[in-house]
């Protein structure tokens, strides 16, 4: 990846998370990936937020462990605020979250708030409900909803300290429903209550600044232009994926990477 990348003659890397929960392997990574491009950001995913019950928080990874292996490793860390000015640019960025808003309303008739709340439909069960832990400044821990609003809360706070600028938006979580793929079948639509949350795009949306939002975490590639009020707005996501993923239509982890790796010029 660092190769095609340095192909490229990229300013910026962007990396929308989900490495590894190992965060020794994760600063490692991103120590391979950072001579790839002058500049690079870096927002956790919720895998890389996964943690033990005998070891720090989620919260404490996300705050304060993570982000100071992504600087060890030369990477802007979004999670600690605004990056500076990179060629002209403002960088913002959180994980996001997932508040079931983005979820097929068409079938709530079918999958209640329960449901989601539980992470749970049938034999499928979203691993962040046992592995993420996300305590309050008192101890108790956070539902999904409410982790998610603090997340809005940082964006929101990063977008009104680059009023002005040019912005790049990163989250891992899904910001808009149109980069969210449903197939109107009950189990694979299920997920997609867990792939963001709509108040993420409102952030963006209502920052006139933003001319670019970069998300991780669904295995899709995709790539959408928003229309809003006297002005556009492009979005896309462009992961890798899981081996086993490109493995069975027959590729190779070198192909997914010249398919995935994406430049975007920037006027």
């Amino acid at each position: 990846m660092a190769a095609a990348i340095l192909r490229l003659d990229a300013d910026v890397l962007v990396v929308a998370g989900d490495l590894t929960a190992d965060e020794d392997l994760l600063e490692r990574s991103l120590a391979a990936l950072r001579p790839a491009a002058r500049e690079a950001v870096f927002v956790p995913g919720n895998h890389d937020l996964w943690c033990r019950k005998d070891g720090p928080s989620s919260r404490a990874r996300y705050e304060d462990i993570l982000p100071a292996r992504a600087r060890a490793a030369g990477f802007h860390a979004l999670t600690d605020g605004a990056a500076p000015a990179l060629f002209g640019h403002r960088f913002v960025g959180v994980t996001g979250w997932f508040d079931y808003s983005l979820r097929n309303a068409d079938l709530d008739d079918r999958l209640t708030p329960a449901h989601y709340i539980e992470g749970r439909y049938g034999r499928l069960q979203w691993s962040d409900k046992q592995r993420v832990r996300w305590p309050d400044d008192e101890g108790r821990l956070l539902d999904d909803p409410a982790i998610c609003a603090l997340q809005v809360r940082s964006l929101v706070e990063q977008l009104a300290s680059c009023r002005g600028a040019p912005t790049v938006v990163v989250t891992h979580h899904l910001a808009f429903s149109e980069l969210t793929t449903f197939r109107g079948d009950l189990q694979w639509d299920f997920l997609n209550g867990f792939m963001g949350s709509a108040s993420l795009g409102e952030a963006v949306r209502s920052a006139p600044e933003v001319r670019l939002a970069i998300a991780g975490h669904t295995h899709f590639q995709k790539d959408v232009t928003l229309s809003l009020p006297g002005r556009s707005l492009r979005a896309l996501t462009s992961p890798l994926g899981y081996p086993r993923e490109y493995r069975r239509e027959g590729g190779s982890l070198a192909d997914r990477v010249l398919e995935r790796v994406t430049l975007v010029e920037l006027p």
